[in-house]
């Protein structure tokens, strides 16, 4: 079949996939059935008790077809629908690789999972729910690490162990198969983000060149993997982004419910959810008083929005206020004693002072990854973890070190462009976001990094400046990122040449960052778990 007949596949034209505004929402849920299917069906064919070998080989050739795919479709010889699945199967195989030679139970790049059979951790909330069960702690949460997380990810973690062992799989193969849930729910993020991008009507290139630095940032891949609540904490507050772009088109009781489904559940997964709030509310405000003729529609859709997320996202943290007298907000501090421990640091040296140079060191600073010193500027925090998480990967296989180099670097590129690409949406006038939609997502940003800040300071420790509490503005950065493409070509026809420079250079560089994040994440896997 020849390219230029690849357009014309019957579900290009029947509208179940494809329609004139772009991929149907029937073609998205069904990428999240099917992507179900494969999680369920790898956790039945890979055996992580086993040490597993990384595929890197057909992996390559999965994701040059993908980033193909991409570049045929920008040419318009391919349909963003077939570029869109191509990248998700891409994404797919990246993730369940990165999942395979993870190993939970050793902790392999894990965050606060301790050995499982203990009573301190992640790890051990899951258990707790497995074998009592699923009540909830009858002691204070304070009183064992992490327990004082709400239970929704730990609860349906131990719902998918208990399903595995009914089948007869063993309780040892039932943990390693944990990652196969947080792998579901990486997938499930790429659906929504690619509604979000649907929602703000941006197509072709402005769809894809997001959608890609999304789909392989190592971020994202890192979480796939992880076990404890974050991402799906991550997941529920794109959920709340994506539906209360959608109220905000269509302001309906349905719409509405979801905006507060979405922000209830993910605050029954993670606290920090919550900060999502302010600028939801923005919008809310924002709505009833500029339609006063719909006030009382308005209002009672608040109501009725009240009704379901403040129960469903306080009530965890409500009980332990009225029974262990917990503060709300109650996050355990750790020992002023401990090696990472920064706080000893003025302002000035955390957040100025460059003199010890950070980067000598590519990875986060800490005696176990070669650093003299233990990692203390939350920012330079930030480009390192982003791609690296808080973890020395040369420790996996010492011959990554100068594709993470390169990676690093390019990192640093992205995020220059993020920033110039950003603050360019926001001061020029655009089709695919009006005012309240720009203050919406800059509110959010802003609520997101001040609170980074303040956690760094207020729990100085390296550990409290991982990226993984920033996830969620790789998707907003790659929004705008995708918005600047789309604008500069609309607005700009009589400067071709220099347009066609500025998109092949932006998507040059995205391909180059999703290459390398490939090429790390596979490489760490080359000695087996």
């Amino acid at each position: 079949m020849s390219i230029a007949k690849i357009k014309k596949l019957p579900s290009d034209t029947s509208g179940k996939y494809v329609n004139k505004h772009g991929i149907s929402t029937t073609a998205m849920k069904n990428v999240i059935a099917v992507s179900g299917l494969l999680c369920i069906l790898s956790t039945i064919i890979f055996d992580k008790t086993q040490t597993i070998k990384t595929f890197i080989v057909p992996l390559a050739i999965l994701s040059a077809i993908a980033l193909t795919s991409i570049f045929l479709a920008i040419k318009k010889w391919l349909s963003d629908f077939y570029a869109v699945l191509l990248m998700f199967a891409a994404g797919f195989a990246v993730r369940l690789n990165y999942v395979l030679i993870t190993d939970v139970t050793r902790r392999v790049r894990q965050h606060d999972v301790f050995p499982f059979g203990g009573d301190k951790g992640h790890s051990a909330y899951i258990e707790h729910f497995y074998k009592h069960g699923f009540t909830l702690p009858d002691f204070n949460p304070a009183t064992k690490a992490q327990f004082y997380h709400p239970p929704l990810h730990h609860f349906l973690s131990a719902l998918w162990m208990r399903l595995l062992t009914t089948f007869g799989m063993s309780y040892e193969r039932a943990i390693t198969s944990l990652p196969f849930l947080t792998l579901f729910y990486s997938m499930c993020m790429l659906v929504v983000c690619e509604r979000i991008l649907d929602t703000l009507n941006l197509k072709g290139f402005g769809k894809l060149l997001p959608l890609m630095i999304i789909t392989f940032h190592p971020t994202m891949i890192l979480l796939s993997g992880s076990i404890n609540n974050d991402n799906l904490a991550l997941l529920f507050t794109l959920l709340a982004i994506y539906t209360t772009l959608k109220w905000y088109k269509m302001p309906s009781d349905k719409n509405i419910f979801f905006i507060a489904l979405s922000i209830g559940l993910g605050m029954s997964t993670k606290m920090s959810v919550a900060l999502i709030a302010p600028p939801v509310a923005m919008i809310f405000i924002v709505k009833i008083l500029s339609e006063n003729n719909r006030f009382k529609k308005y209002l009672i859709q608040y109501i009725k929005f009240g009704l379901v997320c403040f129960p469903l996202g306080l009530w965890f943290f409500i009980r332990n206020f009225i029974k262990y007298k917990l503060s709300i907000t109650y996050v355990p501090r750790l020992s002023e004693t401990t090696d990472q421990y920064v706080g000893f640091r003025s302002v000035y040296e955390r957040l100025i002072d460059l003199s010890q140079n950070p980067f000598k060191n590519i990875f986060i600073n800490n005696t176990q990854s070669g650093g003299s010193y233990f990692e203390y500027n939350p920012f330079v925090s930030i480009i390192k973890s982003s791609v690296f998480g808080e973890y020395a990967l040369t420790k996996y296989n010492p011959d990554v070190l100068i594709p993470c180099k390169i990676l690093l670097i390019l990192n640093i590129v992205m995020i220059i462009l993020s920033i110039i690409t950003s603050i360019y949406c926001l001061v020029k006038k655009s089709r695919y976001m009006d005012n309240l939609t720009k203050t919406f997502f800059v509110l959010y940003y802003v609520f997101l990094m001040v609170f980074f800040v303040k956690f760094s300071f207020d729990f100085p420790h390296t550990c409290s400046m991982d990226f993984r509490y920033l996830g969620v503005t790789v998707v907003i950065g790659a929004v705008f990122m995708g918005m600047f493409s789309e604008h500069i070509k609309l607005n700009h026809k009589k400067h071709s040449e220099v347009i066609l420079f500025v998109r092949t250079f932006l998507f040059t560089a995205a391909s180059a960052f999703s290459i390398f994040s490939v090429l790390v994440y596979t490489m760490i896997g080359k000695l087996g778990k």
